[in-house]
């Protein structure tokens, strides 16, 4: 790689990562939203560019404008000063996935398009082509506990404790890779990072880099467990949610593992891992329309709450610059113990004709439904106003514990309904902040004043 400025030092990391929480790279191929496949080895991958976008963007907001040209390349180019562009003084590898056959899985997940302006589904175009989805459409995944090798390059050794700062963040869950992030997918855990500076005036050195495409392990420095230190950026609020279902659930899919007559026609939505699930696309979704009805309610009563809707969600501008991100992140929330919804017995409905209230002929169907324990996860960014969506949020999450909302589908036979033990709100700027909603015992431990800080947030707007 041919560089326009001196040094004396390269320093490579090696790192191996596994994901957390599903992937999606996305592709423009294909009738879905389908993962992005390596031309050559066909197998998923994630592109070196995209794990450069990662690093310069929490490098902007952690360390500001002023260096990141200096580290990743200036985009600016001044025509009047005919001055060349900067070169990026980093350089990234490709994000390859170990086939290790069963552990490398993908997930195909069905999704709904939905209209913002009147609330409904809408057809869809899918992105970068002209195939339309549908009112439903399918997101494809990569699984959680896929494992991948990234390598990076540093030409300036000044920068070496950012670049292992912003590691540290990617490994504590600061930072995603990917899309979906709002939906939970792109977390990224370090389960090794291999460190080795090469003095480039040192002969042994530079016969080492020239060699460092094959050298072993045992040449690196491990520094796996100093990116367990906390990094400069934080999140605002982590909010935990214990509690197990009423009756049922089912956030439906088509079943596709059984076959036969007594296979279910649907079934809950399962993992890469066979576990049942409640998507992060799925609970995002139950929250938002929730958070919007108290929202209107608010506004109803004087309070003008609907900016804090788009600091929750985002809002999809007209072009690639005029959207905005949200602050408000959930994850896929396992439902219950695999083996015992595996056993448990199908339900059988009939379908009804909305126009004669009879029977349709044929329309007999099953279904799958899950249930137990669930523990749902949701962090909101430090950003955006973050304490006006804690309020919002826990507002919508009470109404959730007394029976106000539901999770997944058939809220009128009372499935997805959830009794809630407890919502615990921790303040990440300050680890010893915290807040319980003990709905067991009926009451509310908030001594640090965090949830009664936020409510008045909201009423502030």
């Amino acid at each position: 790689m041919a560089l326009n400025y001196s040094y004396n030092k390269i320093i490579k990391y090696v790192i191996k990562a596994e994901c957390r929480e599903p992937l999606h790279i996305g592709s423009a191929e294909g009738s879905s939203e389908e993962v992005l496949i390596h031309p050559v080895d066909r197998v998923p991958f994630i592109q070196a560019s995209s794990i450069a976008g990662v690093f310069r963007s929490y490098y902007e907001q952690a360390y500001g404008d002023n260096g990141t040209g200096d580290l990743f390349g200036d985009r600016k180019f001044t025509e009047s000063t005919n001055a060349s562009e900067k070169e990026s003084k980093i350089r990234f590898s490709d994000g390859c996935f170990e086939n290790k056959g069963r552990d490398l899985k993908l997930e195909l997940r069905p999704r709904v398009s939905i209209d913002p302006v009147s609330g409904t589904c809408k057809e869809s175009i899918v992105k970068g082509t002209s195939q339309k989805s549908g009112h439903k459409f399918n997101m494809e995944y990569i699984s959680a506990g896929a494992e991948f090798v990234f390598e990076i390059y540093l030409y300036d050794a000044r920068c070496k404790d950012q670049i292992e700062d912003i590691l540290t963040a990617m490994n504590q869950g600061i930072i995603q890779i990917g899309g979906q992030k709002s939906n939970g997918c792109g977390y990224i855990k370090v389960t090794k990072a291999l460190c080795r500076e090469f003095d480039m005036t040192k002969p042994e050195d530079r016969k080492l880099w020239y060699e460092e495409e094959e050298l072993s392990e045992e040449n690196y420095k491990e520094i796996t467990t100093s990116l367990q230190n906390k990094s400069k950026m934080k999140n605002a609020f982590e909010i935990l949610l214990e509690g197990h279902t009423e009756g049922e659930l089912l956030v439906k899919s088509i079943s596709t593992l059984d076959v036969g007559q007594d296979a279910a026609d649907s079934e809950n939505i399962r993992n890469g891992k066979g576990d049942y699930i409640i998507p992060g696309s799925s609970f995002k979704g139950a929250l938002r329309a929730q958070m919007e009805k108290i929202a209107e309610y608010l506004s109803e009563n004087g309070t003008e709450c609907e900016a804090i809707i788009e600091d929750a969600f985002g809002k999809r501008g007209t072009d690639d610059y005029s959207g905005k991100i949200g602050n408000l992140f959930v994850y896929d929330t396992v439902v219950g113990d695999r083996e015992e919804n595996d056993v448990a017995p199908l339900k059988r409905r009939i379908h009804i004709d909305k126009f004669t209230g009879g029977v349709i002929h044929g329309g007999l169907f099953s279904e799958k439904n899950v249930f137990g324990d669930l523990n749902l996860r949701l962090t909101i960014r430090n950003k955006n106003f973050p304490e006006k969506t804690c309020g919002i949020l826990v507002m919508a999450l009470r109404d959730l514990a007394i029976g106000a909302m539901n999770l997944g589908s058939g809220y009128n036979i009372g499935k997805g309904m959830i009794s809630v033990k407890k919502i615990v709100v921790k303040d990440c700027r300050d680890s010893e902040k915290v807040a319980v909603l003990d709905f067991e015992n009926n009451r509310i431990l908030d001594e640090n004043q965090i949830i009664s800080q936020c409510l008045a947030a909201v009423q502030e707007v």
